[in-house]
């Protein structure tokens, strides 16, 4: 028992002094940071899209589905009642999920702006706007309804009106909007630096003043990208976003496989083992894949072509951290039943946090974190998870996530939400039951450590009440 003590202390000690560091400064990084910002802005935006996709893909098929109860007959009601109004349905969507990216663009810009004591305003406009030029160039169209027969060529153009192009202001323009986000504000910081920025006197107020100091790096930006737009449009006759998708798709088909899944979850886990918040700091380079891939889905669904992308958000929130950080909301059963007052008292209160995936109580109230005994079931359990629930996914029997819901509803309700497939909810009861094998040996070795240390307690109490008698 010694023996493992000391390689436990040994492996403590390493995580607190060579990986606890690197954490920290990866976790208050400044780009990070922003970008970490940028992709918790657009939560809210996904999930009032994900409310319009909900209610415009109800779960049945009309063609295998008969009419033979109050249930059904609703539910072939609702199929109905959305094809008739899809258009007015997804119009929420259509001004949220289907421009995410113009608003990652934008808040990117106002966090690495404020992180910089630069107006963050000016730079979340400054940001937005050249990302607009370089994934969106206005054309000219003319609406299919308006041509009549007989026109000419030249009756055809007079009708026309400037639009923006949308195709690459979604998850496929993702990408591009942390790029653009970052490297506009580092010209502006640049800039401001070289005082090469228009300063208003003493007295002007400083609304206007912000507004003449961020002109010459907005003009430098706008000159600066969209030249190298241009380049790239004569060059290789693409966009930028387009061109950047293309040479990042190797790298997000990397982070949809199993293995990247088992990896990442078990980094994210060996960083909460030294107290440090895994999810979070992880989260800055896997929420932009997984962001991408659940709107990417979405836009598929849509489309009517089969879902490609099986590590999203959802995945992530559901089926992998099933109860919180370390899938404990198996071990939380276990303690209620606990002989041990301390375990069955933690028990008690993670219980309702932890239905809603929220799973602090337990990390630092059994603890979690640096427990030797816990150790391998905290790190790993989270990894099986996602490694079973990727391949089920990924060959079909559970449907593909493609609407977003906010992380705390319930998994099983969660799962089944995110993908409209009701066998979501039973993979996820699955897994936590099967979590709860794995955590059980674990936790009776610590229950039976508690249950002595209880005992050791109460005999000290005892003898103390006796010697002051």
């Amino acid at each position: 028992m010694s023996s493992k003590v000391s390689f436990y202390e040994k492996f403590s000690l390493f995580l607190e002094e060579k990986l606890m560091p690197i954490a920290s400064k990866i976790a208050n990084q400044r780009h990070l940071k922003a970008v970490r910002d940028g992709m918790i802005s657009i939560v809210p935006l996904t999930i009032v899209g994900g409310l319009s996709l909900i209610l415009a893909f109800p779960p049945i098929d009309p063609e295998r589905t008969q009419g033979t109860n109050f249930f059904l007959k609703a539910m072939l009601g609702w199929h109905k009642w959305a094809q008739n109004n899809f258009s007015e349905i997804m119009m929420p969507f259509n001004m949220t999920m289907a421009i995410m990216s113009l608003f990652v663009a934008i808040a990117i810009g106002y966090s690495l702006s404020k992180s910089y004591n630069i107006n963050p305003l000016s730079g979340a406009i400054l940001s937005g706007t050249t990302f607009l030029l370089v994934s969106a160039p206005a054309q000219n169209s003319v609406a299919l309804s308006k041509i009549k027969e007989g026109m000419d060529l030249k009756a055809i153009q007079a009708l026309g009106e400037g639009v923006l192009p949308s195709s690459y202001l979604d998850a496929k323009g993702l990408f591009t909007a942390i790029i653009i986000g970052l490297l506009s504000i580092e010209v502006m910081r640049f800039l401001k630096e070289k005082n090469f920025t228009i300063k208003m006197p003493d007295g002007v107020p400083p609304a206007v003043a912000s507004s003449f100091e961020a002109l010459v790096p907005l003009i430098v930006n706008v000159i600066l990208f969209y030249a190298i737009s241009l380049i790239f449009q004569k060059s290789f006759h693409m966009i930028i976003p387009e061109a950047i998708m293309k040479a990042l798709t190797p790298a997000m088909n990397a982070v949809d496989s199993a293995l990247a899944v088992f990896l990442i979850s078990c980094l994210s886990q060996l960083l909460w083992f030294v107290g440090l918040h895994g999810a979070a700091i992880t989260g800055a380079i896997r929420d932009p894949f997984v962001n991408a891939n659940l709107m990417l889905n979405a836009n598929e669904k849509l489309a009517g072509t089969p879902m490609t992308h099986v590590f999203t958000g959802p995945f992530w929130s559901y089926f992998i951290v099933i109860g919180g950080s370390g899938a404990t909301l198996a071990l939380v059963f276990l303690m209620l039943k606990s002989r041990s007052s301390h375990l069955k008292s933690v028990g008690k209160v993670a219980l309702l946090p932890a239905l809603f995936n929220i799973n602090e109580p337990i990390i630092f109230g059994a603890p979690m974190v640096l427990n030797p005994i816990f150790a391998i079931p905290f790190i790993f359990i989270q990894g099986i998870n996602g490694v079973l629930a990727y391949y089920v996914v990924k060959l079909g029997i559970v449907g593909k996530a493609f609407i977003n819901t906010p992380w705390t509803t319930p998994a099983p309700i969660g799962a089944f939400l995110s993908t409209m497939d009701w066998k979501a909810l039973v993979l996820v009861i699955a897994l936590a039951v099967l979590d709860g094998f794995l955590f059980y040996p674990f936790y009776r070795v610590y229950e039976k450590a508690m249950i002595k240390q209880q005992e050791a307690s109460q005999e000290t109490a005892i003898d103390n009440s006796t010697k002051s008698m």
